[in-house]
This record gives C-alpha cells, structure tokens and sequence, in this order.
C-alpha cells in the first residue's frame, strides 16, 4: 500500500433531502465514503435504506443536498453540468 493512497472517491458528510410537499424526507443522513485507486466496494442494505440515492450521486445522476463530493479530485458540487457529463461518459 502507497504512503499517499489515490482517492477515487471523497464523500464526506453527503446528505440527501427530498421535499414531499411540506414533509421533508431525509434519504442520507451524514454518509461518508472513500474508495481508493484498485478497491471493490459492495453496498448493502435492506429495500429503501438509500442504496440507489447514493449510487445516484456517487456516479453523478443527482447531486447531495449537502456535503462535499470529489471524484478523481474534481468538486463535483462545483462543477457545471457540461463537466458533470464528461465524468459521466468516462
């Protein structure tokens, strides 16, 4: 293992919320995530835990309602739609 590891993935404190007309519905709750350059990395949990919201976000389909995201060192949060779609297309 390198002594200075390849984030892949950098999400910290991703928080997701969807309105549902005046009721707030809180999908993630504070996930934080790092993946390292060569990891696997399995997603488990029980039927409406946030599994597909995360995944959503991780592969940039939807944005976090909070949070920081960098993939491969770019500020997802931060970037325009033009760019989000390069990532995309990788």
């Amino acid at each position: 293992m390198s002594k200075n590891p390849k984030w892949i993935i950098d999400a910290r404190n991703i928080v997701k919320v969807y309105q549902n007309g005046s009721e707030e519905l809180k999908l993630l709750d504070n996930i934080s995530l790092t993946v390292q350059e060569n990891d696997f990395v399995a997603i488990l949990g029980p039927s409406g835990s946030g599994k597909t919201t995360l995944l959503n976000i991780l592969g940039c389909l939807d944005l976090p309602t909070s949070g920081q995201y960098f993939l491969d060192g770019i500020d997802v949060l931060k970037a325009r739609d033009n760019q989000l779609a390069e990532i995309r297309n990788k």
